[in-house]
């Protein structure tokens, strides 16, 4: 496999990831992933699937390796996620054996009961290390679950060739080098903070700082050290790092935003930015975000230039070997507004054990993504949300939650909202707009925010939300991401 090969290459002694254990090189890195990879041919026959859990530190990215050292496809285990999940996620897969750090034994150990698999735990290591092995990049590499916009999760199969072409695509866009260093904050199991925030920055030889869980005090005080040059999150973090910032200390706001201006990259993704996190970002840092688009399916295919000239409009342009088209809804091709679809040698081989699925997820080639989006006059994309719960249609209408989204975190009192359409039997779909107010007055005029709502849409009154709702918090997927379908849910009896 290119990127084993590409770890092989690093100068041994070079830091490769930082945890709350210390430091680990490159070499130590690959020695304990040899050792755990001969224990696991000493203990168990050839799975094509192995799964593991493990903390946020080393041993994650030393049990990756040795899985791929045996030639069998990872299945990373959200830690976030209940006993129930991961359950249901091994049954789906057809696991028959999970690797575990000491530390996750007693969650092990159920799930060993209840589903009948073998068990290693990843402290286990062999006396005789695996050799190195060159590795068909066809073979099945990695299954990770889809999050946030499907009721049920779906098992996505990347192979190694895929991985290759996402690691190779983002190590251009973003330029990686050997002297970087990411600071680690998103969940290891999803393609986000998997592939962007550990493969990349080790395949170009740099290292990753992993934090053990996600503080903002304790995110700025590592910022504040000044070491780290590249940081990827969602949008809800930056939103919290930066709420944090205005409150802190004059001291502190200097000490914070003085180590900041080390990171040469501060990326976001995975959800709809929001005004206040990227002015607020500028402001504290004097840079920009870089907002980029991926998912499960195909990892990062859009992304801004660097220099962040786009502001906070659009999720940029195709990366490098990515090609996208936009489509109507009877899949003919269209030029400026339509369905995203991609054609990429970064995308997945499939839903595991869905053939149904797999069939209507492609068109002549073609992955059919369910976001739509406009293409603007720089040839850039703008998202106006999915095709399934971001694009409601009402009274005839067709309207962007996104857009709507866009507007009401405008209002200086509003913290952050969340539009979605539902059931109508006059309209079709009715748009609710669901609120959550500033945290400094936890109180909204619902009337004054119709009133400026109004003004704001102008003679596109029938983007006008039919109903308000305020809540004190946005239900959120692991990953960030508004949880709309359990919103959507709750929301039935009242809008």
């Amino acid at each position: 496999m290119p990127f084993l090969s590409q770890l092989v290459g690093h100068p041994a002694d070079r830091v490769a990831v930082v945890d709350s254990e210390g430091e680990h090189t490159y070499q130590s890195l690959l020695e304990r992933s040899r050792m755990l990879a001969g224990r696991i041919r000493e203990l168990s026959e050839k799975h094509s699937f192995i799964a593991f859990l493990t903390g946020r530190d080393a041993s994650f990215i030393e049990v990756l390796l040795a899985i791929w050292l045996e030639e069998s496809a990872a299945v990373p285990l959200d830690p976030l996620m209940s006993e129930p999940e991961w359950e249901r996620c091994l049954r789906d897969i057809d696991v028959r054996c999970l690797i575990y750090s000491p530390e996750k034994k007693s969650e092990a150990m159920v799930l060993g009961q209840r589903l009948g698999i073998q068990l290693i735990c990843s402290s286990d290591l062999a006396a005789k290390p695996s050799p190195l092995i060159t590795i068909n990049p066809s073979l099945n590499a990695l299954v990770l679950f889809t999050s946030g916009t499907s009721r049920s999760p779906r098992g996505v199969v990347h192979t190694f060739s895929s991985l290759q072409a996402q690691v190779k695509s983002i190590c251009a866009a973003w330029d990686w080098q050997p002297q970087d260093r990411m600071l680690h904050i998103l969940p290891l199991s999803h393609i986000h903070g998997l592939v962007c925030g550990l493969l990349a920055p080790l395949a170009a030889g740099a290292s990753c700082e992993i934090l053990p869980c996600f503080k903002t005090s304790e995110v700025w005080e590592h910022l504040a050290g000044g070491t780290n040059t590249m940081l990827t999150a969602v949008p809800a973090i930056y939103h919290y790092l930066v709420e944090t910032w205005e409150k802190a200390s004059l001291e502190q706001q200097h000490r914070w935003a003085k180590g900041a201006t080390a990171l040469r990259v501060a990326m976001v993704g995975s959800s709809q930015l929001m005004p206040t996190a990227y002015n607020g970002w500028l402001k504290i840092t004097g840079k920009p975000l870089v907002t980029r688009y991926g998912l499960t399916e195909a990892g990062m295919v859009l992304s801004q230039s660097l220099d962040g000239s786009s502001g906070s409009d659009t999720v940029g342009k195709p990366l490098h070997g990515v090609s996208i088209r936009l489509v109507d809804d009877n899949g003919c091709e269209v030029e400026n507004q339509g369905e995203m679809e991609i054609r990429s040698p970064q995308l997945f081989r499939g839903y595991h054990g869905k053939e149904d699925l797999n069939q209507q997820a492609f068109r002549h080639g073609w992955f059919r993504t369910g976001d739509i989006a406009v293409r603007t006059n720089d040839d850039e994309f703008r998202l106006l949300g999915r095709r399934s719960i971001d694009i409601i249609t009402s009274g005839g209408y067709r309207i962007s939650a996104l857009e709507l989204e866009s507007i009401l975190d405008e209002h200086p009192e509003i913290r952050e909202s969340a539009v979605l359409g539902t059931p109508c039997e006059h309209l079709g779909e009715a748009i609710c707009a669901c609120i959550v107010p500033d945290a400094q007055n936890g109180y909204l005029d619902i009337r004054g925010i119709n009133d400026w709502l109004f003004h704001q849409v102008a003679v596109a009154t029938y983007k006008l939300p039919t109903y308000l709702q305020l809540l004190e918090q946005l239900p959120r997927t692991p990953v960030g991401k508004v949880d709309k379908l359990r919103l959507k849910e709750s929301l039935i009896n009242v809008c």
